[in-house]
């Protein structure tokens, strides 16, 4: 499939990431040592006295990598805290519920309906394939039958969605005694789909149904790109996907974006050093956000 912004793949793993049955890892053709990008921002005004490092990260991991370099080793070390998108995750029923309250809703149309006809033998296949059951799909809202599609996409390449770059540190973290910290809550990342207006929900379905094809291919485009450390390439994908779509973007990242620059500005106030570690669409291109905390005066240092 048409590479769909990283933010999906992590929501997405909240609908099915119960789910223990994945299939064999596929062969997949990744980068095997990487060096993805991190920035070290600092502050150039009275004040600005904390610092930051800020790590784009993946949130699905193939087991044979190895994406840990000494600079950030380094960094993790020069840290006293970890601060990530969401804190929660490996509560998967507490997850689940909170998906269900905003994923499903009385009244909706048949999902086959949502799409264009001639995408109804691929939508059919698509589910047939996620074993998920149709009258289940059928009585969730858009937004949430895509990521249930979409996350079944991701088990279909043995990938486990409760294996990312998040759990890595924050496994390190908690064993260090380093208190960790999040920027949103599970009901506010979805909320943001949940929020999205109708003709935007079916497009994120359209392309995951479109793009079912193709998401070993691009899942391995957006890996190597994030574990070569190529921003270019990461805007690229990100800006082909569902992020393509303005209305989509705004909910999706600017607005989300801005919000953390709030939140992390407030801690750059106050001495310490933070790790803050985000799906790598959101540190990539003009709506990045150290970009953002740029113009409010801090100096951003690409150091890896």
């Amino acid at each position: 499939m048409r590479i769909l912004a990283p933010i999906l793949t992590l929501l997405a793993a909240l609908t099915l990431g119960a789910c223990n049955n994945s299939p064999e890892p596929a062969n997949l053709n990744t980068v095997k040592n990487g060096t993805p990008a991190l920035w070290k921002v600092t502050g150039t005004q009275p004040g600005q006295t904390g610092v930051a490092y800020m790590f784009g990260t993946i949130h699905i991991l193939p087991d044979d990598v190895q994406w840990r370099t000494p600079a950030l080793e380094a960094a993790i070390a020069e840290s006293d805290r970890l601060v990530i998108e969401v804190l929660g995750l490996d509560d998967t029923k507490g997850a689940a519920k909170i998906f269900s309250r905003l994923a499903v809703s009385p009244g909706q149309e048949k999902l086959e309906t949502r799409i264009r006809p001639s995408l109804h033998d691929d939508l059919e296949r698509i589910i047939d394939s996620a074993n998920i059951p149709e009258r289940a799909l059928n009585r969730m809202e858009t937004w949430a039958a895509a990521l249930s599609l979409a996350s079944a996409q991701t088990r279909g390449l043995g990938l486990n969605s409760s294996s990312g770059v998040e759990e890595k540190l924050t496994e390190q973290f908690t064993k260090a005694g380093k208190p960790i910290e999040a920027l949103e809550t599970i009901e506010l990342q979805l909320g943001y789909f949940d929020k999205l207006p109708e003709a935007q929900q079916r497009q994120i379905l359209t392309s995951v149904v479109e793009d079912s094809t193709d998401a070993q291919r691009d899942f391995e485009e957006l890996f190597n790109a994030w574990m070569t450390g190529d921003i270019e390439q990461m805007v690229t994908l990100t800006d082909s996907g569902i992020l393509a779509d303005s209305t989509t973007r705004k909910y999706l990242l600017v607005s989300r974006n801005l919000d953390w620059v709030e939140q992390l500005d407030k801690r750059l106030q106050k001495p310490g050093t933070s790790l803050v570690a985000v799906g790598a669409a959101h540190l990539a291109g003009p709506d990045a956000v150290q970009e953002t905390l740029a113009k409010r005066g801090y100096k951003i240092e690409k150091i890896q």
